[in-house]
């Protein structure tokens, strides 16, 4: 933010500015908010000007205008005047617009200086975005969606300025070169990029996310109804700046290139096509599988936290188990997944090779089975729990999925029987129980026993 200080050295510092040209001061106001901005008109003659400045353009179709939607949106970008400055313009459209409509509006709020753009809209029907969205030197913030296309990205193309874009069910269909690669390459000071929704497999693209400059990433995949699978697809990461990868998305083919180098925070959702028989015997036969992350595993082997989501990541770092790199600077791991029916086969393979891990969050309650329909054990594939012994957790985190079934309370056993280094485990009850229940699942955990003489038990219930 550009600071507006009082006194007479920020006086000085307004005289030197003021030898600046116009399209340089245009940049700097376009950093500063309404009202900062409103302070620095009031300092200088020259500022008051050159601009006016309008704070925010929110145009919304779902409230009250006259005339069209469209007419409305047209007749207040015509009342700005030459020198008004738009900090931020937002369009949310239920109704198809005309594109051409769309291209003029966002070219009336360029031309000021825009820094925030946000343009959630229902298609473009194709229609090419204005050069100018793709050569401003002005925009920061820039939000696209839904279902808008983008076909092509000019040779031109320099976005210096931009830092977070958010895409959302937004489509790539490139006729000739990469229009979403020329799209990353045009911002070289990126640091946050969003890809959410629909259409990701019909993306027209080389496979390639490439960028030195990002920091931040998030890919949520929302299957669309009647998908089976991609047909083919590679999706390579080419980013040596990112500290931070959230990613829901269905396992391609392969992974090609993967240079996370930076990574610190990755939150993991790995998901399969049902109608893929993934599971049952072809676990022990890759061969019946063209789904291969192990790239994609292998590269995000310098964590330092970690959080896998669904019961799908679970079975798929299972398969790919001799995959699973030595993570060396793990010291957070969450589990979060809805399904207490599906086995946890993978975990004594990643706790191996976790020696520096302190931190165990369980979401979701623990995974057991039923041998019969009354008697509740723990699950054969991780009864034994052997890796915990030489494992260096010292907090964990669990909630009860069951309120205290005898299943759970096997779980907690062996944590607690074998976590020689637990300093402080919490386990929280989720469900409406008696108090009775309440002092029965307390007095149960308080006397179970533990590998560390310093391990603290506490318990909570909704």
């Amino acid at each position: 933010m550009f600071e507006v200080p009082n006194g007479t050295h920020w006086c000085k510092k307004m005289d030197r500015m003021s030898g600046l040209a116009d399209e340089t001061l245009n940049v700097i106001m376009g950093f500063n908010g309404a009202t900062e901005a409103a302070r620095v008109l009031t300092l200088a003659k020259r500022f008051r000007n050159l601009h006016t400045v309008v704070g925010s353009l929110n145009f919304d179709d779902i409230n009250d205008f006259h005339g069209t939607f469209s007419e409305f949106v047209s007749e207040r970008l015509g009342l700005l005047e030459d020198n008004q400055f738009v900090r931020r313009f937002s369009l949310k459209a239920r109704a198809i617009l005309d594109p051409a409509d769309i291209a003029q509006w966002l070219r009336d709020v360029l031309k000021r200086g825009v820094v925030d753009v946000s343009l959630h809209i229902h298609g473009n029907n194709g229609a090419p975005l204005p050069l100018e969205l793709f050569n401003s030197r002005s925009v920061g913030m820039l939000r696209l969606g839904r279902h808008l296309v983008i076909s092509e990205v000019p040779a031109t193309a320099a976005l210096p300025a931009l830092e977070t874009l958010v895409l959302d069910s937004v489509r790539f269909h490139a006729f000739g070169d990469c229009a979403f690669q020329a799209f990353l390459s045009a911002c070289p000071t990126l640091k946050d990029l969003t890809i959410n929704g629909w259409f990701w497999e019909t993306w027209r693209w080389g496979g390639m996310l490439s960028n030195n400059s990002l920091q931040r990433l998030t890919i949520t995949r929302r299957m669309q109804s009647g998908f089976d699978g991609f047909d083919y697809q590679e999706i390579s990461f080419q980013t040596p700046s990112l500290r931070y990868l959230d990613y829901t998305n269905f396992v391609p083919d392969a992974y090609p290139v993967v240079n996370l180098e930076s990574l610190e925070e990755a939150k993991i959702d790995l998901q399969v096509v049902e109608d893929r028989e993934w599971f049952g015997e072809l676990l022990e036969d890759p061969d019946h599988l063209s789904n291969n992350p192990t790239n994609f595993i292998e590269g995000i082997k310098n964590v330092k936290s970690l959080t896998l989501s669904s019961s799908s990541t679970f079975q798929t770092l299972y398969f790919f188990r001799e995959s699973i790199p030595l993570f060396e600077n793990l010291h957070h791991l969450t589990m979060r997944h809805s399904d207490m029916r599906i086995c946890w086969r993978f975990l004594p393979f990643l706790l191996s090779k976790t020696p520096n891990l302190k931190t165990l969050h369980i979401e979701g309650g623990l995974h057991y089975a039923q041998k019969s329909e009354s008697l509740d054990y723990v699950c054969e594939c991780v009864s034994e729990y052997s890796c915990l012994s030489s494992c260096a957790v010292e907090f964990m985190d669990i909630n009860l999925w069951d309120d205290g079934a005898e299943g759970e309370m096997e779980q907690i056993k062996h944590f607690l029987g074998k976590l020689a280094h637990l300093e402080l485990l919490k386990v929280h009850s989720l469900g409406s129980i008696s108090d009775g229940e309440k002092l029965r699942i307390t007095n149960h955990l308080l006397m179970l026993p533990r590998a560390s003489p310093k391990c603290k038990v506490e318990i909570s219930f909704r």
